[in-house]
């Protein structure tokens, strides 16, 4: 009998500029927007893809609501590259800040943040 295990389909974030979202995803990341609707509440949301693989990230966009924040080193999403110093050499002079430069882990594994604080974890695959 085959098992009726549940498949994780995407995670929903939060934005403050949905057009800086879409851009920032896109151009650093590799995404493709996938889609878009207005949530029954009023909340704009992008569907973003990563091509080659089967999970969506959700850019949900709250028109009137308050200002957010989340506690730092509690959430973040890790995204594989090929070459950590080619991508850091790449978007480092257009502003990303990266880190760490010290410790053992400085050249192996390396952290952006989004337009929006969310923390990114880059690893070489």
């Amino acid at each position: 009998m085959a098992e009726n295990n549940p498949q994780f389909l995407h995670c929903r974030i939060r934005v403050r500029d949905m057009e800086r979202s879409v851009r920032f995803y896109t151009d650093v990341l590799g995404f493709k927007k996938k889609g878009d609707m207005a949530s029954p509440v009023g909340n704009v949301l992008v569907y973003m893809e990563l091509p080659g693989n089967n999970t969506v990230i959700e850019l949900c966009y709250q028109p009137g609501a308050p200002e957010f924040s989340f506690p730092e080193d509690i959430f973040h999403m890790a995204f594989s590259t090929t070459d950590l110093q080619e991508f850091r050499n790449r978007w480092e002079p257009e502003g990303i800040k990266f880190w760490p430069d010290e410790g053992p882990l400085a050249g192996k594994i390396y952290f952006i943040n989004d337009p929006d604080g969310y923390e990114i974890e880059l690893l070489k695959v």
